[in-house]
Order: structure tokens, then C-alpha cells, then sequence
């Protein structure tokens, strides 16, 4: 039998609604581990404790490395509450390390079961003494050890021994902070945003809009992709293809073109403003990041913004470009957003954008457009397909038989 304990971290600090925290949480973990076997997940007030028989931990541990919501996790191997036995699976942990000169260790101890006959220190003592002797080539290091065996001694379930301890992604699990709809190009900049917002606990659903012919089917395909890279860290994502081509071409017909992206901008929002109600989500998630573009300086995103009362959140607002793509690399979305399909934002771009529009100047344009129809048009009109982490594997299978 396998093992593996996984710390909250950020959910310590809940407290009534913790049980549902960690529901959701242990919810995930199933989702994401069911196609491998039926994994017993015990929710503790402190840790969750894993129990499964077949899958190699290897495999375990890449899936929980993607779920939000967990500070930290460690496979743990069990023994009774007997120092003999505690000392020998000491010794049989190390033996499965690769010990170099120069390597360090330490013995950190728990202890719930105040009945067991030695206290922490005592524990770490006598433990840490035979694995001395064993490596005498490591010394000991309290504070940055190279190695560190973690014993923690529990009422019920007796000793529990890890050697290895792995980062999981912090935040908050999945949808437990509300839903939310994410503006999503095929830009660097929206995937991460839309990441961000999954680490805080947001479900989210994919908002993207589409102009054909302008826009090409490998560019709408690109958006899927990523969301289907988003789809890892989450649960399967609900895509929204918003059909954007008859709102294009009356903004290009009457409104000068240095003003076109600032209107384009107000309408995607009121687009989106009719989508949190039809989709019950609360906020809107962009990817802006203040001062990259023209339509993201302050005077711009506050004349956007005036036409929705709905929460946009810009979870890279302060973040700088190399730092974004620092990320995509980091979440895998950097390959697919660096493909050179043209998402709608970019074939319709103005040679020399406004930076500083004036609301009375944008409000007096828009005169000309039939407001209401287009965006009730478009909201007719969408497309809404499921995706999951699999879309990718399932395309790319789907292009080989092609062949």
C-alpha cells in the first residue's frame, strides 16, 4: 500500500467553512486520479491522508503537483509506535537516497500521542544518532539539511516517516471562491491570468472571441489548446466562442480607426457583462497588465470600464512581460501562445491607438453603431464546447490518423 500526506497551508486559517475547503479539495483529488484507481482520502483537521495500491507514487505526486489548494505533500510510510521499528525505517529511507559528500540531514518530530514513551527531542535524538552512524560521511544541519526525515507519532494510526517533501501550488481549491469568466486570446497574457485566478480558488469559464474569416480555424484551435493546458490545473473548463465578426466590421465601417480599439474593448465587456448572467458567474478576468498596450494605460481601462458595474479582475496588473512569460513556460502554455495565429485583437489593431481617450469622444461615436442588436447578436450566437486536460492528446491523435 502507498501512502502520502498533503498539508492545507492557506486553509489552517479557515474556519467555519474549512470542512468545505477541504471537501472540495479531496473532491479534486478524485477527479484528477480516477481514471488511475480508487484512492481512500481521510480528511484530517490539519492534513489529508492518501491511501492507494497500485499507482506508482511517481504518478501521484505530477497530478497533485497541479491542484490548487495544497501548501505541501509527502509520501509517508508507516510503522508502529516502537522506537526499533521507527529507527530501522529510518535506516531503509536513506538506503534509497543517493548520499554525496557534503550532503546534510535532520530529524524533525511530531508527536499528537503524548503517551509515547519519548518526546520530540528524544526522538530526534535516538533516530538521528543511527543514521549518523550509518552515513558518517553526512553531517547534521538544523537549518538548510540537504536531507530531512520528518517523523510525526499519531494517536491511532501509530509512526509516520518521510523522507521526501514536494511544493504543491498553494492558493485555494478549485471553485471555492465563486466563478468567474476569463477573456481569453491567444496572447501570453490571458492563459496566465486565467492560471492565477485557478490557484485563488476561482472556477472559471473560457470567454473567446472570433472573427472569421479574419480569424483562422488554427487560431480558434490555439485558444482550446490553451484552455485545455488551464484544463490541468483545473476541471474540465467550459469554452465560449463568441462570434465577433459583425461587430468588427461596423466598428471599422464608422468609427475612426486610432479609436477602434477602445470601442472594440467596450463591446467585448458589455458581451461579457450578458454572459455573467446567462453563465451565473460573478466577475470578469482579464489579462491587462498596466501600460503594455494602449488599450491598457489608466485613461483607457477606465473609459472601458464605464460601461459594466461588474467585478474585472487583472490578476497581472503589476506584472511586467518577462515575468508572464516566465510563467507560461512554468504553467505550459508558452509554446501554444507563441504560435503565429492572429486572434482578433491583433488582425483588427489600429496602426496608431488612442492612449488617452476621451468618454465623451468614444460615447459619441458609438452613436453609430446599433449597440443593443450587435451585442444581443453575438450572445445568441456563441458556441460552448467542454474541454479537458485530454482535448490536446485527443487532437494531436486525431491530426495522426490524418497522416
Amino acid at each position: 500500500m502507498h501512502q502520502l500526506v498533503i498539508h492545507y497551508g492557506e486553509l489552517s486559517t479557515k474556519g467555519r467553512n474549512r470542512k468545505s475547503f477541504q471537501q472540495r479539495l479531496a473532491e479534486h483529488i478524485r477527479l484528477q486520479t480516477k481514471h488511475l484507481e480508487n484512492i481512500k482520502i481521510t480528511v484530517n483537521h490539519d492534513f489529508m491522508h492518501l491511501l492507494w495500491e497500485h499507482t506508482p507514487v511517481a504518478e501521484i505526486v505530477e497530478i497533485l503537483k497541479t491542484i490548487p489548494g495544497i501548501s505541501r505533500f509527502e509520501p509517508v510510510h508507516r510503522v508502529e509506535k516502537d522506537l526499533e521499528q521507527i529507527k530501522n525505517k529510518a535506516l531503509e529511507l536513506f538506503e534509497e537516497l543517493t548520499i554525496k559528500e557534503g550532503d546534510t540531514f535532520r530529524v524533525v518530530a511530531k508527536r499528537s500521542d503524548k503517551s509515547f514513551k519519548y518526546d520530540t527531542i528524544s526522538l530526534q535524538r535516538e533516530v538521528g544518532h543511527v543514521i549518523g552512524e550509518r552515513y558518517p560521511e553526512m553531517g547534521v544541519d538544523l537549518r538548510r539539511p540537504t536531507h530531512t526525515l520528518s517523523i510525526s507519532i499519531h494517536q491511532n494510526t501509530g509512526a509516520n516517516l518521510s523522507l521526501v517533501s514536494y511544493q504543491g501550488l498553494g492558493g485555494l481549491p478549485y471553485g471555492t471562491s465563486g466563478k468567474g469568466l476569463l477573456m481569453l486570446s491567444g496572447g501570453f497574457d490571458s492563459p496566465i491570468a486565467g492560471y492565477q485566478m485557478i490557484k485563488r480558488g476561482l472556477e472559471i469559464e473560457a470567454v473567446h472571441f472570433s472573427s472569421p474569416p479574419y480569424t483562422s480555424p488554427q487560431a480558434l484551435d490555439k485558444t482550446k489548446r490553451l484552455t485545455s493546458v488551464l484544463a490541468k490545473y483545473a476541471k474540465p473548463i467550459h469554452f465560449i466562442n463568441v462570434p465577433f465578426t459583425k461587430i468588427q466590421e461596423a466598428i471599422k465601417e464608422t468609427v475612426p480607426d486610432e479609436y477602434s480599439m477602445t470601442v472594440m474593448r467596450r463591446m467585448m465587456i458589455r458581451i461579457m457583462d450578458q454572459l455573467l448572467i446567462e453563465r451565473q458567474a460573478e466577475a470578469i478576468v482579464t489579462g491587462e497588465s498596466l501600460g503594455q498596450v494602449a488599450s491598457q494605460t489608466l485613461t483607457s481601462m477606465n473609459v472601458i470600464n464605464s460601461v459594466t458595474h461588474s467585478p474585472v479582475l487583472r490578476p497581472l496588473i503589476a506584472v511586467d512581460k518577462n515575468e508572464i512569460i516566465e510563467l507560461a513556460e512554468k504553467v505550459g502554455t508558452y509554446d501554444i501562445s507563441n504560435e503565429p495565429y492572429e486572434d482578433c485583437c491583433t488582425v483588427f489593431a489600429p496602426s496608431s491607438p488612442k492612449t488617452k481617450p476621451r468618454q465623451g469622444k468614444i460615447e459619441f461615436l458609438e452613436e453609430s453603431l446599433d449597440i443593443e442588436a450587435l451585442v444581443q447578436d453575438a450572445v445568441q450566437n456563441i458556441e460552448i464546447e467542454v474541454i479537458d486536460a485530454q482535448y490536446i492528446t485527443s487532437q494531436q491523435a486525431e491530426f495522426d490518423d490524418l497522416l
